[in-house]
């Protein structure tokens, strides 16, 4: 049985410092953590793929995830709606399970396609089981009338949050991309969310920030573990708060969120496939490696931050024009990898 209910407000607070107090704790002993838990990312050295200076551990997924399970379990004690506990209990198991398969990766290089099959067994348990984690039409900016999805939904769903997952993954390979999209993700989200989402995205959005002070440090990384966590959180999150109110985030809106990393990737696998490798082979192709590369970094993420931040703002100032912004979103991701790819080109080769 659900205990007393708190104040919204009451229980925004509570996420939040318990977040903060989280966070803090494991960048203060990110080190111990990683050697406990075995949660270390060695560097490899000359051309290899990690070209990190030290040996730095791979704890920032358990601030994050751990942030936002305590917010979900919270929201799930304490709330009196019988359908809001249960999407809470859903979602606490969902960003668990693939936090631990993150982790077992970082700790053991699981194959790729037995990962992959792990992810697709738990992610289809939950968007099966509850409903508002699973897309039954797609209302587009500018229409009147949904896209009804019929069986196919829970499908569709699924392909679209495994997508979301390698997606993530793929992009987290140089500090701050994936920390700062989720810092970007939780603001969108929040503007849009229903009251009793709020706390789990306080607490989310906490752990984010502290996590990236010290990620930017070169203190802590977020491993495979908070990569798959914070592509399930924001997956699933932005699922429930589309089905909430399809008037207030429409799908393209959706789409816009996690169109740049998604985008990277489908060029990635696209380029792999066309050259005979696998599609989940690693390689330096990468947006971000090319921004490093070039520009250098922290001004390759600024660069990488505002193709994100940039065309979401523009949603939300200007409603209905998701479409829109999600056409600007190509044209820039493509405009900046060509302008990376034609410096590198007039470069004398190092």
């Amino acid at each position: 049985m659900p205990g007393p209910e708190l104040p919204p407000l009451e229980l925004l607070a509570i996420a939040g410092l318990l977040a903060l107090g989280m966070a803090l704790l494991v960048g203060r002993f990110a080190r111990r953590i990683g050697t406990m838990f075995d949660l270390l990312d060695h560097p490899d050295g000359a051309g290899g793929r990690k070209q990190h200076r030290r040996v730095t551990p791979l704890v920032g997924g358990i601030a994050v995830a751990g942030a936002a399970l305590v917010a979900m379990l919270m929201v799930r004690g304490t709330t009196a709606d019988a359908m809001v506990a249960l999407d809470m209990g859903w979602l606490a198991l969902a960003v668990g399970v693939m936090f631990l398969i993150g982790a077992v990766d970082d700790r053991r290089d699981l194959n790729p396609y037995l990962r992959l099959g792990a992810a697709v067994a738990i992610l289809s348990l939950v968007v099966i089981s509850a409903p508002h984690f699973s897309l039954d039409s797609l209302l587009f900016s500018g229409d009147v009338d949904a896209i009804g999805m019929g069986d196919f939904g829970p499908l569709f769903t699924l392909v679209c949050l495994v997508g979301l997952l390698n997606a993530v993954n793929m992009a987290d390979g140089k500090n701050g991309v994936v920390i700062g999209m989720g810092l970007i993700w939780t603001v969108i989200l929040a503007l849009h969310a229903p009251v009793a989402l709020l706390p789990v995205l306080a607490a989310t959005g906490v752990a984010l920030a502290v996590m990236l002070a010290f990620n930017m440090a070169n203190r802590l990384f977020l491993g495979d573990g908070g990569s798959y966590a914070v592509s399930t959180l924001f997956g699933l999150l932005a699922i429930a708060i589309y089905n909430a109110d399809p008037d207030r985030l429409r799908a393209d809106e959706v789409a816009l969120l996690f169109a740049v990393p998604v985008f990277d990737t489908i060029r990635l696998m696209a380029t792999r496939i066309m050259q005979g490798r696998s599609p989940m082979e690693g390689d330096r192709d990468h947006l971000h490696h090319h921004l490093h590369a070039r520009i250098g970094w922290p001004r390759g993420l600024l660069v990488y931050l505002m193709l994100v931040a940039a065309p979401n703002l523009a949603a939300l100032i200007w409603p209905g024009s998701g479409l829109f912004w999600l056409a600007v979103t190509v044209l820039g991701y493509l405009g900046v990898l060509l302008a990376t790819r034609y410096a590198a080109a007039g470069r004398p080769a190092e």
